[in-house]
């Protein structure tokens, strides 16, 4: 396990919200996340605005509820990536 730990790995992401545009809103990423929401999916989130548009960050807070309660709906476990991918190596 501390060989996976330690691996480099470079994650794609399977849905993106598009958060960091000027234009966002919670209801914007979200809809833009949850049609592409399934087993194994890399959500693609910015919780920083220092490479995007300044105050971007507040429709990405605003999106969580949503996408959490989506996720909950579909029973999909929500996590951090690393966790995704230790469990991904660990089951295959």
């Amino acid at each position: 396990q501390l060989q996976l730990m330690n691996s480099r790995i470079s994650p794609l992401w399977t849905a993106d919200g598009h958060d960091w545009s000027a234009d966002a809103t919670g209801d914007s990423v979200a809809n833009a996340i949850v049609p592409r929401l399934r087993p194994g999916a890399v959500v693609l989130l910015h919780d920083s605005d220092v490479t995007s548009t300044p105050g971007s960050w507040r429709a990405t807070v605003a999106a969580l509820p949503m996408l959490v309660d989506a996720c909950a709906q579909r029973e999909l476990a929500v996590g951090p990536l690393r966790e995704h991918w230790l469990a991904e190596r660990v089951l295959a």
